[in-house]
């Protein structure tokens, strides 16, 4: 692992790229839109020449091919393999030969880094699928999808073992209320009156026991140390600098489910509001961010 290495993978307009170089990074930029690739040559050229930033025009895939590729006109964060995600919401689109490789090949040119972030619509899996549990970047992103929590098992299954769901839209973290999930239950429980009064009780005593835990479990700003301003829509920060608290497996897998069920204080989901899980290996001593 490189510990001044991070991978951009889904690179779209660099507000992410941006940040990590601003941070002094080195940046594996990843993207096969040509016009996004055209505005980061002229956007990063400084950057480019000195060799802190690679840009790698490629699609990641399963296995080295050419494959059809679809251009989401207006929307470019919506480019994908998938054409159903490229016209969502009846945006055009418009399809591109591109050149794929798996993610292996990328790790082996460039090496390992402290942080892979990765926001490829759908194709997330083949760069988590590449990676070797005895050489793992220290901290990884990916974005979640629909009821699904296969991205929470393979991340686990890798050898990573604390999580944090961050909502994109403003990088707060994404978590149970457990009041709501109170009154879920307790909506069950009404037939029986007994059970309803003990799961009345339950909910004062949590209520009294979150106001004494100094806000834990409750949504707090990123602080990172800088005065970066992100951009909506960009990943935002990562690692230690991402708001709230790491969080077990089990936690975050009912977090999400209960979320995508609309049982949660969030609502229902939506296509205006996305996330991302966040997970790191257990031991970070060393790797933190730098400030």
């Amino acid at each position: 692992m490189i510990s001044d290495l991070i991978y951009d993978v889904g690179m779209n307009n660099g507000d992410d790229t941006a940040y990590y170089l601003y941070r002094g990074y080195r940046v594996v930029a990843v993207e096969v839109d040509p016009a996004l690739l055209g505005q980061a040559r002229d956007r990063f050229a400084p950057e480019i020449r000195r060799g802190q930033l690679e840009l790698v025009s490629v699609a990641i895939g399963p296995r080295r091919e050419t494959a059809q590729f679809w251009i989401c006109e207006g929307k470019s964060e919506w480019n994908s393999f998938d054409r159903q995600v490229a016209s969502r919401e009846g945006h055009a689109c418009h399809a591109l030969e591109v050149h794929c490789r798996p993610f292996r090949d990328l790790l082996g040119q460039y090496g390992v880094p402290v942080y892979l972030k990765v926001d490829i619509e759908g194709h997330d899996r083949y760069c988590v699928a590449d990676l070797d549990p005895s050489d793992l970047p220290t901290y990884v992103s990916v974005e979640m999808w629909g009821t699904t929590i296969e991205p929470l098992f393979k991340l686990r299954e890798l050898g990573y073992s604390r999580f944090k769901l961050i909502t994109q839209n403003d990088h707060s973290e994404l978590f149970i209320d457990p009041f709501s999930v109170d009154e879920f239950v307790k909506r069950r429980l009404r037939p029986y009156p007994r059970l309803y009064k003990l799961a009345a009780r339950g909910e004062h005593i949590r209520r009294l026991a979150s106001s004494s835990l100094n806000g834990q479990g409750t949504h707090r700003s990123p602080t990172n140390g800088s005065d970066w301003k992100f951009a909506f829509g960009s990943s935002g920060p990562f690692g230690e600098e991402t708001a709230g608290t790491w969080r077990t497996f089990d936690d975050v897998a009912l977090t999400w489910l209960t979320y995508q069920r609309g049982q949660s204080r969030y609502g229902p989901p939506s296509l205006d509001v996305w996330h991302d899980v966040h997970a790191r290996t257990e031991s970070t001593r060393g790797h933190e961010p730098r400030a």
